[in-house]
């Protein structure tokens, strides 16, 4: 059912994803049929005429309004940064990641955060670090230091790394321990 609503919603254009199609923002899409909707995606904001305010995101509803969650595709190379300004501009705090960096030898999400011991990355303005890392039974807790201007703020990261390419986990007890921790 949601193969076939998914489709749907793409073909009938019940929800247009006029922006995402913009020739300029073509290349920051992983896939060119996962678009954000464009009443309710998630819009950076501009601090100059070079940057765009366009991400592949949108806001979910939550029982805490319209803009509870964020859902947004594994950054590529060239969207690392915008990445990090949605984190820093929204003020996210958790992030939940369900794919690996690669999968069936394909590149799934560009490498954004450290692992635990390693040196912190840069990404334009944005310096990250990770200062703890623990593994579970399928996923990693990490936290993140993300530090913009001389401003530094904790980002809890949640990596569930057993998630199948285009399916389901078979059991749900890793994710439920995963949301436990949240």
């Amino acid at each position: 059912k949601l193969r076939r609503l998914s489709t749907k919603y793409r073909t009938d254009k019940i929800y247009p994803t006029i922006k995402g199609e913009r020739e300029e923002n073509v290349k920051k899409n992983r896939y060119k049929d996962i678009l954000p909707f464009d009443h309710s995606r998630v819009q950076l904001l501009k601090v100059s005429s070079h940057e765009s305010d366009y991400i592949n995101a949108n806001f979910i509803k939550g029982v805490h309004g319209p803009k509870a969650y964020i859902a947004t595709q594994g950054p590529l190379a060239n969207t690392v940064i915008d990445f990090w300004r949605m984190i820093w501009e929204y003020n996210v705090v958790i992030i939940v990641m369900a794919c690996r960096e690669f999968e069936m030898g394909r590149k799934k999400c560009e490498r954004y955060f450290p692992i635990y011991g390693e040196m912190s990355l840069t990404f334009g303005p944005f310096q990250i670090s990770c200062e703890t890392e623990e593994l579970k039974t399928d996923f990693y807790v990490r936290t993140l230091s993300l530090e913009f201007h001389n401003e530094t703020r904790i980002i809890h990261q949640f990596h569930y790394v057993n998630w199948p390419d285009h399916d389901v986990p078979s059991s749900f007890d890793s994710i439920l321990d995963m949301i436990r921790l949240m």
